[in-house]
């Protein structure tokens, strides 16, 4: 009979996220017994099954109150990517200035995933870590164990389908035998570890917040199917006379994709909104409050309320090929004078559409600053309308 083997570890409690307008807070733990944190403060919260009865002792002295809310970032003056011919005359040329032409674009990213987390949903993301830890452990030996059955399994066949072997040497054939079943004893119970350390969460929504958020998901998921997705990594101003240009801004973009998915980190069933980033970590939208992944260590959770979104329409010089979700809006030339008629200098000059596309910029006062171009204006604008149904459905709790 093989013996079983039980790697040592400490399975992660429960944890259940509740939203209500005081925002969300934390409850750690199994049975009658938890642990919560929110805006309130830690407690211990005891409760006698089948009779109504419950007992909460505060664990942090003194505090009674909510925190002041931190003041919201102050939002800087939005770029213009406006490229309307300008009215000015051209007037003598001018030199390039080194400050726009020569300089590097100036990135857009977030701030590290360190310091994004919001305050109150540190615990969980202290969790989440925990959890990583137990199965990047745990899974490193599942792989050994799997390596180890297929071999032993394998060799154990090869002399079941031996007669000589079999007969000549009984004593190392059970040896086999053995070693075989052992080994599947192995990864089987490390299987079951792996799926018990997977932080399990449970999500309490009111139903109106959970309406708001499956309509919100439905117009993600139209926005997702845009033609082109371009993710927004770095930008600079334009010098208009020494670039020949009618932008104002230059700027630096990667094709990315929207999709719902579920991320690696949480163990729920929810498919929410994934916005894939080109330099820095993928954004997931649950509906209590979204993750920001680099890595599964590297990773930041913010609630709703500290992120801000800014929608807006942006015209384009398209150089790439305008895409068939995308609406033209104009024409410029590839080297154009101020008032936006082309710069008969240059030989071989050439038309270049102008498109419509639609722009989200997520800010919050923690320091995510992501921006993205969407081909289809008309899927954005109604992104964000059901953004702000649902932001205003999570803010109010019910």
């Amino acid at each position: 009979m093989a013996w079983r083997f039980r790697k040592s570890f400490s399975p992660l409690p429960g944890v259940r996220l509740t939203l209500s307008p005081r925002g969300i807070s934390t409850s750690v733990g199994v049975g009658p017994i938890r642990i919560s944190n929110g805006s309130r403060g830690s407690a211990i919260t005891a409760r006698i099954p089948g009779t109504g009865l419950s007992f909460r002792q505060p664990l942090d002295p003194g505090r009674g109150s909510p925190p002041k809310r931190q003041a919201s970032l102050r939002e800087a003056p939005k770029p213009r990517l406006a490229f309307a011919p300008s009215a000015e005359p051209l007037g003598p040329p001018a030199e390039p200035e080194p400050s726009a032409v020569e300089q590097g674009l100036r990135d857009i990213r977030s701030a590290g995933s360190g310091a994004l987390t919001t305050a109150g949903l540190s615990e969980v993301k202290r969790l989440l870590l925990a959890s990583h830890k137990e199965l990047g452990e745990i899974r490193s030996d599942l792989t050994h164990w799997r390596a180890e059955e297929k071999a032993a399994v394998a060799k154990c066949k090869s002399w079941a389908n031996g007669w000589l072997l079999r007969k000549l040497f009984k004593n190392k054939f059970e040896q086999l035998r053995v070693a075989a079943e052992e080994a599947t004893a192995h990864r089987t119970e490390l299987e079951e570890q792996e799926r018990l350390a997977k932080l399990q969460m449970q999500l309490d929504l009111p139903p109106g917040v959970q309406d708001a958020f499956h309509r919100f998901a439905d117009d993600f998921a139209v926005m997702a199917g845009a033609r082109k997705i371009w993710d927004t990594v770095g930008e600079r101003a334009a010098n208009r006379v020494a670039e020949r240009t009618t932008a104002s801004r230059v700027v630096e973009r990667k094709p990315v994709r929207f999709k719902l998915g579920k991320c690696d980190l949480l163990d729920t069933e929810w498919a929410v909104p994934h916005l894939e980033n080109a330099n820095g970590g993928d954004l997931y939208f649950y509906p209590a409050f979204i993750i920001y992944v680099v890595t599964a260590e590297s990773f930041a959770l913010l609630e709703y309320a500290e992120l801000k979104l800014d929608s807006s329409g942006t015209r384009f010089i398209e150089e790439e090929g305008v895409p068939s979700d995308a609406q033209v809006v104009g024409q410029t030339w590839a080297k154009a004078n101020k008032d936006g008629s082309p710069d008969k200098r240059f030989n071989g000059n050439y038309q270049i559409p102008i498109a419509a596309y639609g722009k989200l910029l997520f800010r919050s006062a923690t320091g995510m600053n992501e921006e993205y171009m969407v081909s289809n204006a008309e899927s954005t604008e109604a992104f964000s309308q059901a953004w702000g149904t649902f932001v205003q459905a999570v803010r109010a709790g019910v």
